[in-house]
């Protein structure tokens, strides 16, 4: 059988991660949880809201039948209720919401899905809050499927757009192919994934899956169903939705503007950054490139541009608009630093290395670049200076969770144990739920020598649900 599999934390590998999807336009703006982080609690609360519509319109449309079962987790055994919602006449599941028990009415995760008109399943959707700390889901997944008679296959995105997860099993020339990757697995050099991504096998496999959601980001669009107009249609999905419809009043407000003002190019610039927010990267795109067209002197939309391209996969184009602005702007710290993580995410570390050291000049407390610095030299192994930086980062903003993560890996990784463990606690206590300092904890604990603590930590971590992505980076 031809496998490929998730490559786990190593001491001796390091890999730069890209983690989750965050705060672009606004990132100068240090975020550390779902609680602070305001573009996450729109988008994703209007996600989530778009699925409850969803199977609210699916169950108004077809003969239901239901199939109920308690469930939860380790301490919680009975957390919920949960209902799958089949239609009668076909027996397909078309969604499943796993009430709370102690309260009935709060919907702990919701999942909806799409088939074609042959039957076989085409997108699904989902989105999981915790049981505490409600404010938006914290975890969002949307799946995309094909499926022939040889091979099946799907791609995993989040919410916000980015590529989590692929699979593919079946039968290639009657050899058997099972192929499972994860984000880390899309960037990496490891010549075996590289061999894997240029296969016939990989090829055959996703020909016909997006690489992009783009299309997908809504089960309304995919299904080709008009999207009713009734908003905040459940009570327990409402917490966050406020701010979802100020940003969608502000952009009818500023349509209307535009319609009618004579020189409309930086209100188009604003309605791209309000498209940006809600994650609606090709609307924003589109608006900068009308304000461009309007005025090319607007430094801003080339700089908005430059950030929405990077976040629907143009990372190339994205770094060309962003040198653009830096050819206006180089005295901007922020745009040096995002020019250099799409470098990184293109793989160009040494021009990642030059922006990253040419933002800290222009600005030494720029802790973003300062961790995102910190994470290239650790991909070079230089722990020495990625410690110098990891410090530097935590010293500058003490909210800075990915930052105490980071300190805490490279402590672990030289063998520093006590120092990392200090410091991957202080990052638990600024976002106690993150699955993946979790895990760092388990390992070094374990590094201590207790393993039966290590164990129950890690056991605690596996029940929660990935991380959300971020234009900031882990070291692993």
């Amino acid at each position: 059988m031809w496998v490929v599999k998730k490559i786990f934390i190593s001491l001796i590998t390091m890999m730069v991660l890209l983690a989750a999807h965050a705060n672009a336009a606004t990132s100068a703006k240090k975020t550390s949880s779902m609680s602070t982080d305001n573009i996450h609690v729109t988008s994703w609360n209007r996600f989530s809201e778009e699925l409850y519509l969803f199977h609210t319109h699916q169950i108004n449309t077809h003969q239901i039948q239901t199939e109920e079962a308690l469930g939860g987790y380790a301490g919680m055994p009975d957390f919920y209720r949960e209902v799958k919602y089949y239609d009668a006449k076909t027996n397909k599941l078309l969604s499943r919401i796993q009430w709370e028990r102690d309260n009935p009415d709060k919907i702990h995760v919701i999942e909806v899905f799409v088939y074609q008109e042959n039957g076989k399943l085409k997108s699904d959707y989902l989105a999981a809050f915790l049981p505490k700390h409600r404010n938006a889901p914290i975890q969002t997944l949307i799946n995309v499927h094909y499926q022939n008679d040889e091979l099946y296959s799907f791609r995993q995105f989040d919410a916000s757009g980015a590529r989590i997860h692929e699979q593919c099993q079946g039968h290639y020339f009657d050899q058997p192919v099972l192929i499972s990757l994860d984000e880390d697995d899309f960037d990496s050099t490891e010549p075996h994934i590289i061999k894997t991504l240029v296969s016939d096998e990989y090829l055959t496999c996703f020909e016909f899956t997006p690489s992009v959601v783009n299309h997908y980001i809504s089960p309304f669009k995919t299904s080709g169903i008009q999207k009713p107009q009734i908003q905040n249609t459940h009570p327990s999905l409402n917490a966050g939705m406020a701010e979802v419809n100020t940003v969608e009043k502000n952009i009818q407000q500023l349509s209307v503007k535009i319609n009618s003002s004579p020189n409309p190019g930086r209100l188009y610039i604003k309605r791209g950054q309000a498209f940006f927010s809600l994650h609606e990267f090709e609307s924003a795109i589109q608006d900068y490139n009308s304000a461009l067209k309007i005025d090319d002197t607007l430094d801003e939309a080339y700089f908005g541009r430059g950030m929405a391209k990077g976040r629907i996969g143009q990372v190339t184009q994205g770094i060309e608009d962003l040198s653009e602005y830096l050819t206006r702007n180089p005295n901007s710290s922020l745009a040096y630093t995002k020019r250099g993580v799409r470098y990184i995410w293109a793989g160009e570390l040494v021009k990642a290395k030059t922006d990253l050291l040419k933002a800290i000049r222009i600005n030494p407390a720029n802790a973003e670049a300062h961790d995102d610095l910190g994470v290239v030299f650790a991909s070079e192994k230089n722990f020495e200076q990625a410690l110098i930086h990891f410090r530097t980062v935590v010293k500058l903003d003490p909210s800075y969770q990915k930052g105490f993560h980071n300190l805490a890996m490279a402590y672990f990784i030289t063998g520093q144990h006590t120092q990392a463990l200090t410091n991957i606690n202080t990052a638990l206590n600024i976002t106690p739920n993150n699955k993946n300092s979790l895990l760092l904890k388990g390992e070094i604990v374990a590094g201590l020598g207790m393993d039966k603590e290590a164990q129950a930590i890690t056991e605690r971590a596996e029940f929660l649900p990935d991380g959300n992505w971020s234009e900031r980076f882990s070291i692993k």
